[in-house]
């Protein structure tokens, strides 16, 4: 009999739906085998609750009574059966030869073991994790039976089997959630990185539109400071014109009555050629300011990459910014003008350029500046590197607001109209248009200096 009970824990060990975790087959296929290896006809699978105050019958099989049957509605509770439970609580084999007078089973005695002709039971644990879950409960009908070690022993094998269908049940339900779980972050990072990526492309869309803002703004002051500095030159070229006409109508006149001397002719011609003279060199310096103008403007609106000679970009920039800050009385001076060659973005340069130059005139010098206030600029090469820098005496920013000068929308001027976007929309071009970097010395009350750097070829 022992070779055979032996034979049953071999098949059933070597089963796949053990391992697999199936807990119906499991419980039908061991509930099985303890009837055919103990010689009984009813046995069942219990489960303990978490409190160990209740057991409910998971898999019962009664060949006198159907054979087997899922999940009956049996409950047993320690309120019912006090000392079984007591017995249960010591998580140790209950045997139980002559069951009406077992002390541990004598509760079941009337209205049930009598009933069901049940005389020895055996109660083995289930363990999983090494904590007591349940009992296998082999039921022994007619006379009183001594249970032998071996018969002990074999249903307790059973019982350890289960244990084990218990925990791959347990790990195919984490891998199952574990599955469900990765397939819902996958679903959340998927959403994730679409949100994130349409919120990256709006920044991108806003970015370009205030940088496209912050170009008109300039542009703007550019457009006011050379229609004001024009008017000087077109009004002067207005009235020496007017004047020519004038003298030229005088002598018209004195031809036709007869009246025209040499002398006369002479000082007309040459008070015509004087004046002549003043409307053409005013003419130049408004040509000159207009062509300034328009390669500023045209490399500020419509960047594209290029040849330019850096010096000549400054002195363009510079030219065009003159008339604003006449205005506020601030002078600008170039330091020399360096031969450097860029293959890069002028229109970037130079919206670097102006905003540097407006936001030291702006923010350096404030409302009203000193009689001496001035900002210089030097540039020139270092190796592949092209360098410019700003400097002005102003008023320079303490180190709390040095710390955010870079931040959107960060100005100490909000209540004057600033933006706080113009050092924010410099460092953009600078790191991302030209691929250079951008650094500032200052100090509250010490001026202000800032640096940039960039290759002389940009980056592709």
């Amino acid at each position: 009999m022992r070779n055979a009970r032996d034979g049953l824990l071999l098949a059933l060990s070597e089963a796949t739906y053990i391992d697999d975790g199936d807990v119906a087959q499991s419980a039908r296929a061991i509930t099985a085998a303890a009837l055919e290896g103990l010689g009984i006809d009813r046995c069942g699978v219990w489960m303990r609750a978490g409190d160990g105050q209740s057991i409910r019958c998971l898999h019962l099989c009664d060949l006198a009574d159907g054979g087997h049957r899922e999940g009956p509605e049996i409950e047993l509770t320690a309120t019912q059966f006090p000392c079984y439970f007591e017995a249960l609580g010591r998580e140790r084999a209950i045997v139980a030869d002559d069951a009406p007078t077992h002390p541990d089973t004598a509760e079941f005695a009337h209205g049930y073991l009598d009933v069901l002709g049940i005389h020895s039971m055996l109660d083995c644990p289930v363990r999983q994790h090494g904590r007591m879950v349940g009992i296998l409960c082999a039921e022994h009908r007619g006379a009183p039976r001594a249970w032998t070690d071996d018969e002990v022993g074999f249903l307790g094998s059973l019982s350890d089997l289960f244990g084990r269908v218990l925990t791959a049940a347990e790990r195919r339900d984490y891998q199952q959630r574990l599955e469900a779980l990765n397939a819902s972050l996958e679903e959340r990072v998927a959403e994730r990185t679409a949100e994130l990526r349409a919120a990256l492309d709006y920044l991108e869309k806003a970015r370009s539109h205030l940088v496209e803002r912050e170009k008109m703004a300039a542009l703007g002051q550019l457009v006011a400071g050379v229609a004001h500095e024009i008017n000087t030159p077109v009004g002067v070229i207005v009235t020496a014109v007017s004047h020519c006409a004038g003298l030229l109508a005088q002598l018209r006149e004195a031809q036709s009555s007869g009246t025209l001397t040499r002398s006369k002719f002479e000082a007309g011609l040459a008070e015509i050629a004087d004046g002549l003279d003043m409307a053409q060199r005013n003419a130049v310096r408004a040509a000159g300011l207009v062509e300034s103008f328009k390669r500023t403007a045209a490399d500020q609106t419509h960047d594209v990459r290029s040849r330019f000679e850096l010096g000549k970009t400054l002195s363009d920039v510079l030219t065009t910014l003159t008339p604003m800050l006449r205005r506020r009385g601030v002078q600008a001076h170039l330091a020399g003008m360096p031969a450097v060659e860029c293959d890069s973005y002028a229109g970037s340069l130079a919206q670097v350029v102006t905003n540097l130059v407006v936001n030291a005139c702006l923010h350096g010098y404030g409302e009203t500046p000193p009689p001496d206030a001035r900002i210089d600029l030097e540039a020139g090469q270092d190796g592949g590197m092209a360098w410019l820098r700003v400097i002005d005496a102003g008023a320079g920013m303490p180190p709390d607001v040095l710390q955010k000068a870079f931040e959107p929308f960060y100005t100490t001027a909000r209540m004057r109209g600033g933006t706080g976007l113009g050092l924010s929309i410099v460092r953009t071009l600078v790191e991302r248009t030209l691929g250079g970097e951008i650094h500032i010395e200052t100090a509250a009350g010490a001026g202000c200096r800032v640096d940039v750097r960039f290759p002389c070829q940009a980056p592709a």
